[in-house]
């Protein structure tokens, strides 16, 4: 008898093929939804990371600002203003400051090449490299300490000013003229992904060593200070110290937050991971609502072929079927719609994730994988949803007595 009920089951299959693919579809689009939903969710997170980290990580940049209430006797309305000496004033006072570094700029020509073009153009110090993900290309390097010290006439360029001036990525030792100074380029950016920025993005500006800049700017005040936390969990405890302490150099109340203002990447990310986080886990429960009305649908159309097959039934159990028989025939009819529901969804949510790259649409939504985990994990709850749904009618099919089931017969 064992030898034929799968026999019988692909006929049963077909006999309700319509219902059949109908709850099957529905299995399918739930998997697909939540394969997807988890591939294209971590992709995004993961570019999101890596474009939010084009312009920093674990960064704190300080502005100066108006103040906007009176302190001690002094009117509101004062401009606060940054300078260079506030980098040791803070670094001295504040140990939990990894490293710290100034940022003066003005909008400046830039020629070579017989070209000009009018670009941002940075002074600051090696530190700024490390905290900014200011990489160089191959053969070239960053503002190094020498260069500070020394007043060094150099450059490090965008890889967008490369190719505006020169046309060519292999610029490096180069002459790049700056408000009629000559400056040598020691380094051009690498390419990299860059959805947060200031003065636009990093590949069309220069940046000269701090004291090299003075020279050709002759603003002694800063428009900002780059500071990274020894650890990201102290950014708001350094935020409210160099409130304080600038407050108290300044003279301006502490309170005041006109007075000087902070864009903490540290928080942005959190905030952008968070949000990332919460569109995951919303479309995630759309897409297990989905799995939970297909597992619905299964156990009615289960429900309704035990009603169909009574008389079936009867004949069965009067000619010696077992109801172990009878309750296996409908498990294995619910198995099968759901397990050919949930590999449809991961055959086909592996297909569309393959296919992205033919898009190019990385910059946007990164690299989509399937995971494999979350895969296994969703077989096994389509396993569970399959016993569950097929459990109760295959349960009041296998409890019919053969004298009910035939007496309409």
């Amino acid at each position: 008898m064992n030898s034929t009920l799968p026999r019988f089951f692909w006929s049963e299959y077909r006999k309700r093929r319509k219902r059949a693919a109908l709850i099957t579809f529905a299995i399918f689009w739930g998997t697909l939804s939540i394969l997807l939903l988890m591939a294209f969710g971590q992709g995004m997170s993961t570019q999101f990371h890596v474009a939010f980290s084009g312009l920093g990580e674990t960064l704190i940049m300080v502005y100066g600002g108006q103040t906007s209430l009176p302190f001690e006797g002094l009117p509101k309305g004062r401009q606060i203003s940054l300078y260079p000496e506030d980098i040791d004033y803070l670094q001295e006072r504040i140990p939990e400051i990894l490293s710290i570094a100034p940022e003066a700029y003005n909008y400046l020509p830039v020629s070579a090449n017989g070209k000009e073009i009018n670009r941002t153009v940075h002074g600051t110090t090696p530190e700024f490299g490390v905290m900014r993900t200011q990489v160089a290309q191959l053969g070239g390097r960053f503002l190094n300490a020498a260069d500070v010290a020394e007043g060094r006439k150099v450059a490090f360029i965008g890889w967008k000013v490369a190719t505006d001036l020169f046309g060519v990525a292999d610029v490096v030792g180069r002459t790049i003229i700056i408000n009629r100074i000559p400056f040598m380029v020691v380094g051009v950016l690498q390419k990299k992904i860059q959805d947060s920025m200031y003065n636009g993005p990093d590949a069309e500006q220069v940046y000269l060593p701090f004291h090299s800049y003075q020279q050709i700017d002759n603003r002694r005040r800063i428009n900002q200070i780059h500071i990274q936390p020894r650890e990201a969990s102290q950014s708001k405890l350094i935020e409210a110290r160099v409130r304080t302490l600038l407050g108290r150099k300044y003279r301006f109340d502490p309170d005041d937050r006109y007075a000087t203002s902070f864009w903490n990447t540290i928080e942005d990310a959190k905030e952008g991971m968070a949000i990332f986080k919460g569109i995951e886990i919303f479309l995630g429960i759309i897409g297990a609502l989905t799995l939970l009305i297909g597992a619905v649908g299964v156990t009615n159309l289960m429900y309704a072929a035990a009603k169909e097959r009574t008389k079936e039934i009867g004949i069965k159990m009067a000619l010696g079927a077992r109801k172990s028989y009878i309750m296996m025939q409908f498990l294995l009819e619910t198995l099968l719609i759901t397990g050919l529901g949930g590999l449809m969804g991961f055959l086909f949510a592996w297909a569309l994730v393959a296919a992205t790259p033919l898009f190019h649409l990385a910059d946007f939504i990164g690299e989509p994988r399937v995971n494999i985990t979350g895969g296994i994990l969703i077989t096994i709850l389509l396993g569970i949803i399959g016993l569950i749904a097929g459990a109760f009618p295959a349960r009041r099919a296998a409890n019919l007595q053969p004298v009910q089931a035939l007496k309409l017969f």
